[in-house]
């Protein structure tokens, strides 16, 4: 009869141990890390963003540059526009990639 009372003292203290747990866990530590975690995703999407802004800036102004100084024909012009839209697509493709965790195919092909 002991050792019955000894079991059931021991498996009520396993439970209210684990509902303490349970409840700390639930109430204290799972919005704390929400809350790290949103903060930090914020950071690293405004650092993105303004890495893709700044290459898209670049891209834009080389573009820009190469088409002004190859005015020679229309298509010279032409070319460099297609070659500005395709930069820029790149530019955002690459800076989505890094957004959503896709591995860069630049650093692939080096």
């Amino acid at each position: 009869m002991e050792t019955v009372k000894l079991v059931m003292i021991a498996l009520g203290s396993a439970a209210a141990a684990c509902i303490a747990m349970a409840l700390w866990m639930n109430f204290w530590l799972k919005p704390r890390l929400a809350k790290q975690f949103d903060d930090e995703f914020r950071v690293r999407l405004k650092e993105a963003a303004d890495v893709l802004a700044a290459r898209v800036e670049e891209a834009v102004r080389k573009g820009v540059t190469d088409g002004v100084t190859r005015l020679a024909s229309r298509e010279v012009i032409e070319g460099t526009t297609r070659n500005i839209a395709r930069t820029g697509a790149g530019i955002v493709e690459e800076g989505l990639g890094r957004i959503l965790g896709r591995r860069d195919r630049r650093s692939d092909d080096q």
